[in-house]
């Protein structure tokens, strides 16, 4: 699930106006051992896509599904250390009749397609796990998003490297504490031009900044923490998480600004078939 969302309705310079993408994707995948030290794996995902906004005006949500698939390789650099590479295809939506923009005068009201695009993204990353006894997983990843072949978000970013760092620390033989950290550079571009998405709305260059506004990525700071506990259940798994992106801010030209800050928490559950749990397991020892 990815998305970006902001709404502005109560500054009266915005008419209103909001913004939201959201995607949710569908994913199946496959993995092959080639080697004792070398693992290959990919899958393909179907997005369900709905737009809404991000044009001063007159606009309403807009549907449409679209494709991407990734491929990646493992490799152990030894017995402690695996080595990662993945690509990610760029996924294309096409929004119909998703803008309409009020002209003054008499001119014509303009009825617009919206092209997105979530970018082509590149991973590398490193982990390893024989500190401590054994018990201290270390890993670093090393993310690429290549924006400036995403349609519509060309317009308004940069392409964004990511890197991001996590620690696992097994407390005991059913506990893992985890810690992340990640920085991520400020994505927006200093100069923009005239169209987004393939629409030219009024206001020329201000009415990108003011896109740029509504999805501003520039808070370059995260964290995270969580637990793990195996077994909570016979051969289910319980994980729980909680993050946080530090509050930005950012002057988008002299008409435009934006001040971003999230937090977040999660949980999951993971059952495991055809095996003792781990109680069972120590118990067969």
């Amino acid at each position: 699930m990815s998305d970006a969302a902001s709404v502005c309705p109560d500054e009266p310079a915005s008419n209103g106006t909001s913004a939201l993408l959201s995607a949710l994707e569908i994913s199946a995948g496959a993995g092959v051992e080639l080697t004792e030290r070398l693992s290959a794996g990919a899958n393909i995902m179907l997005g369900n896509a709905t737009f809404d906004g991000p044009f001063v005006g007159l606009t309403a949500a807009a549907y449409d599904y679209a494709l991407r698939g990734s491929i990646g390789v493992s490799y152990q650099l030894g017995c402690n250390t695996t080595l990662g590479f993945y690509y990610q295809t760029r996924q294309r939506f096409n929004f119909d009749d998703a803008v309409r923009l009020e002209l003054p005068g008499p001119l014509p009201t303009i009825i617009e397609d919206v092209d997105v695009d979530l970018p082509r993204n590149f991973g590398w990353g490193i982990a390893h796990d024989s500190l401590m006894g054994g018990r201290l997983l270390l890993a670093v990843d090393l993310l690429y998003k290549q924006w400036s072949e995403a349609t519509l978000f060309e317009a308004i970013y940069e392409d964004q490297f990511v890197v991001q760092v996590g620690a696992q620390y097994q407390w005991s033989d059913r506990v893992r504490l985890r810690l992340g950290y990640a920085f991520a550079e400020d994505a927006m571009r200093s100069n923009v031009g005239v169209t987004a998405g393939g629409v030219t709305p009024p206001g020329s260059a201000a009415a990108i900044e003011y896109i740029q506004a509504q999805f501003a990525a520039i808070n370059e700071h995260r964290i995270s923490a969580g637990v793990g506990i195996k077994d909570i259940l016979p051969n289910v798994d319980l994980d729980i998480m909680a993050g946080g992106m530090f509050e930005a801010s950012e002057d988008f030209g002299p008409f435009s600004s934006a001040s971003v800050e999230s937090y977040w928490i999660g949980t999951g559950f993971t059952w495991r078939f055809g095996g003792p749990c781990c109680n069972q397991e120590a118990e067969l020892e």
